[in-house]
C-alpha cells in the first residue's frame, strides 16, 4: 500500500509543478490572452458588433466598445481604444487618470504579466516582452495619469515595413 501511494504521489507530482509553473504571472501571459477583454489580436473589425469609429490614422482605425467594463483588478480605465491595422486589431490603448488610480492598474498587470522592466527605479515607465505581444505603463510624473500599450508584434511590424517602404528616399550626394 505504500509503494502504491509513493507512485501516485510521483505521478502527480509533474501535473502538480506543471500547473503551480503555468499560473505564475509572466508576459507569456500576454501571448495566450493575445488581445485584451476577448479581443483578439489579428481579428478584423468586422468580427466586433459593438465597436465606435473613433479616429483615422493612415491606415490605422481606432475604435471605442460601447458598454465595455474599464475596471482592471481595483482601478479604473478612463478610456480603452482599439486600433485597427489595414482591418485587423493590432494594438490597445489603455488611460487611467489620477496617481492611485493608475497604480491600482499596474497592480493589475503585474498580477497577470509579472513585474515587468523598469530601466530607471525613479520613472514609472514598464515593459512586458513576450514572443507575440509587447505592453508597455507609462506613468506621467506630474499628473499620475498612465498610457497601457498593448500590441501585437507581427502587425506592428509590419506597419513599420510599410511605412519604411512609403517613405520618400533623398538622392544619393544629396546631403
Amino acid at each position: 500500500m505504500k509503494s502504491l501511494s509513493a507512485v501516485i504521489c510521483l505521478l502527480t507530482l509533474p501535473v502538480a509543478t506543471a500547473l503551480a509553473q503555468s499560473s505564475e504571472p509572466g508576459p507569456q501571459t500576454l501571448d495566450d490572452t493575445y488581445g485584451f477583454q476577448g479581443a483578439r489580436f489579428e481579428t478584423s473589425v468586422s468580427s466586433y458588433k459593438d465597436m465606435v469609429l473613433a479616429e483615422k490614422a493612415g491606415k490605422t482605425q481606432y475604435y471605442r466598445r460601447t458598454g465595455e467594463q474599464k475596471k482592471l483588478g481595483n482601478g479604473e480605465v478612463t478610456d480603452i481604444t482599439y486600433g485597427f491595422y489595414q482591418g485587423k486589431l493590432a494594438v490597445v490603448m489603455l488611460k487611467t487618470y489620477g496617481q492611485t488610480n493608475s497604480q491600482r492598474v499596474l497592480e493589475a498587470l503585474q498580477e497577470q504579466a509579472g513585474p515587468g522592466v523598469q530601466n530607471n527605479r525613479f520613472a514609472q515607465r514598464y515593459a512586458w516582452n513576450a514572443k507575440r505581444v509587447h505592453m508597455s505603463y507609462d506613468e506621467n510624473a506630474m499628473s499620475g495619469d498612465a498610457l497601457i500599450l498593448i500590441t501585437c508584434k507581427k502587425l506592428k511590424e509590419q506597419e513599420m515595413k510599410q511605412d519604411l517602404r512609403s517613405r520618400p528616399t533623398a538622392p544619393l550626394g544629396s546631403r
